[in-house]
């Protein structure tokens, strides 16, 4: 009977163990969902509380949903790109023609001594400053040829802070925690994305109602970051004015832009730059790790330095 009454016993505590093991895996299911359905892939579960047998899978997990963000990326700068594509070839060659017409009728002196010449020189010069318009817009589909090497993150980024220009009055901080700390990229395309990044960080404090001066206490860090064979990792953040939450699924779509002169094409030639370069960014969501704004960069491991 004793032997009945342990093996019940053992029985039911095996139960009670696949029933807590199910329990926080749907629990991790559901927070992925959630996650997926948020559009944030910057989601990491956490290994805390779980089973030593369990943390391979939550590992998986994660490394799955990094996964999906990358191609997720991958698939929406090749649709932009194809997309501006074909709108700058057909509006360019939609407009060729009328600028060569207007330059045939301004050239001619009858038409030069006439009263229509102003308005046919006004076709001409909007006609003109559409064309250049458009064709600044051709560099996010002519990305320059990459040529990846391996080198460090912790001396580019010491570079940027030497050269980005940012004003006296904002404090630039870089923190490095990387027992290795390279990638395999191009070198000049990574530094101009993290340039293009602390720039954005810098106009985030400029005032919201354009009074001038600056926001006080403006401070930007950089914070590079990578263990053992997990991702690379630089966090660029800033305490300036955050990111309205109804546009923060838009920044990276190619010409969206809140400010009035901007172009809208710096943080989707960002995303293209990574997805060239086998990573991945993303917008963290607002107040971070105690920042207004983060942009979060994952890179590959790229293995130890070569001697």
């Amino acid at each position: 009977m004793s032997h009945l009454i342990t093996v019940l016993c053992c029985l039911a505590a095996f139960v009670m163990f696949q029933m807590l093991r199910q329990r926080k895996i749907r629990r991790a299911c559901r927070h992925i969902t959630e996650a997926l359905d948020n559009n944030d892939y910057t989601f990491r579960l956490s290994s805390g509380g779980i089973l030593f047998l369990d943390k391979p899978m939550i590992g998986t997990f994660n490394t799955l949903l990094q996964h999906i963000g990358r191609k997720r990326q991958e698939i929406e700068v090749q649709s932009w790109e194809k997309l501006t594509r074909i709108l700058t070839h057909e509006i360019m060659n939609g407009i060729a023609p009328v600028i060569s017409l207007t330059d045939v009728f301004m050239s001619d002196r009858a038409v030069a001594s006439s009263p229509i010449y102003e308005g046919i020189k006004a076709i001409h010069d909007t006609s003109t400053g559409l064309m250049e318009f458009v064709d600044s817009y051709r560099k996010f589909t002519s990305l320059q040829d990459s040529h990846p090497e391996q080198f460090s993150v912790q001396e580019l980024l010491e570079s940027v802070c030497h050269l980005s220009g940012v004003p006296s009055d904002i404090s630039l901080n870089l923190v490095c925690d990387m027992h290795h700390g390279e990638v395999y990229a191009d070198r000049n395309l990574f530094r101009q994305m993290i340039v293009n990044i602390v720039k954005n960080a810098v106009e985030a404090f400029a005032p919201a109602d354009g009074s001038g001066g600056r926001i006080k206490g403006a401070m930007i860090q950089m914070y590079a970051y990578q263990y053992g064979a997990s991702p690379l990792r630089i966090r660029i953040s800033n305490n300036g004015s955050p990111i309205p939450d109804h546009i923060r699924q838009d920044i990276f779509i190619p010409f969206f832009s809140t400010k009035k002169k901007g172009s809208g094409i710096g943080l989707a030639l960002c995303r293209q730059i990574m997805t060239q370069s086998g990573g991945t960014i993303n917008l963290l969501p607002a107040g971070a790790n105690g920042w207004v704004t983060s942009f979060i960069i994952e890179m590959p491991f790229a293995g130890k330095k070569k001697k």
